[in-house]
């Protein structure tokens, strides 16, 4: 009795396991593995207004290996933090995701940028050591802290910066001493014709004779400054005002 008790149960149970079975195979389910995107949803463009760098690992310390020109086609093959791994067309590396649109298929990557084929990333070489690379490079940096606060009297890049702070921190980054104030910095760089200004060069601008705002140029007609406690740190036309003065400390 107690044998055919024993029987009966071991059948009950391997029965439910076969229903549980059944059910999992039917509807395709397989718990605990992990949830891939679909690959129609991979599909990014740069939202930058010159060119994005795309390096060999994930931060800012590893080198520039290609860009990823404004409106430029990749996939996202997987995230990593702040970074993204992207392929464009035969170049693969690590852009800063932020700068990234995201999520969609090649035809609204088409009708959102409104070109007829994609653009891919291209090469460089020993961007490092090129004067516009370096500028390039500068600007880049600084486009990462859009958003952070304006503070009057700061130079912290996430805490809050007032104009010259920012910019001070930014080039202090890379090694280079501007100076504190706008006025500073404008008397240390190197001048420059405004309208020769590259990425990574500083624009001033006055009231009067007054120097009294400082502003980063990176490239398409466009700064990056901290403006105002209202704005904080914004990207603007560079002739939002008229500028007065162009310095360059790449030379």
């Amino acid at each position: 009795m107690q044998k055919l008790k024993q029987r009966l149960q071991h059948k009950r149970i391997f029965g439910m396991g076969g229903i549980l079975a059944g059910i999992l195979a039917f509807t395709g389910t397989v718990y605990g593995a992990p949830e891939e995107m679909p690959e129609e949803n991979q599909v990014a463009y740069a939202e930058v207004s010159t060119c994005l760098n795309i390096r060999e690992g994930a931060g800012m310390e590893y080198p520039v290996i290609a860009r990823l020109p404004k409106d430029g086609y990749c996939e996202v093959k997987k995230e990593e933090g702040a970074w993204c791994y992207i392929e464009s067309e035969e170049i693969e590396g690590y852009v800063y995701k932020s700068y990234l649109e995201t999520g969609m298929n090649q035809e609204t990557y088409l009708r959102r940028t409104g070109r007829e084929e994609p653009v891919y990333a291209y090469k460089v070489e020993n961007v490092e050591m090129n004067t516009a690379g370096k500028g390039q490079e500068i600007a880049d940096f600084a486009l990462q802290f859009v958003g952070n606060p304006y503070v009057w009297g700061g130079t912290s890049l996430t805490s809050g910066a007032d104009c010259s702070g920012f910019t001070q921190a930014v080039y202090a980054h890379f090694g280079i001493t501007t100076g504190r104030s706008s006025r500073d910095q404008a008397a240390r760089g190197k001048e420059i014709p405004v309208d020769e200004a590259q990425p990574g060069d500083l624009l001033f601008y006055a009231s009067g004779s007054y120097i009294n705002h400082v502003a980063m140029y990176i490239g398409g007609g466009q700064v990056i400054h901290a403006s105002n406690p209202k704005t904080g740190i914004c990207i603007s036309p560079s002739n939002y005002r008229t500028p007065c003065k162009a310095v360059t400390f790449l030379d």
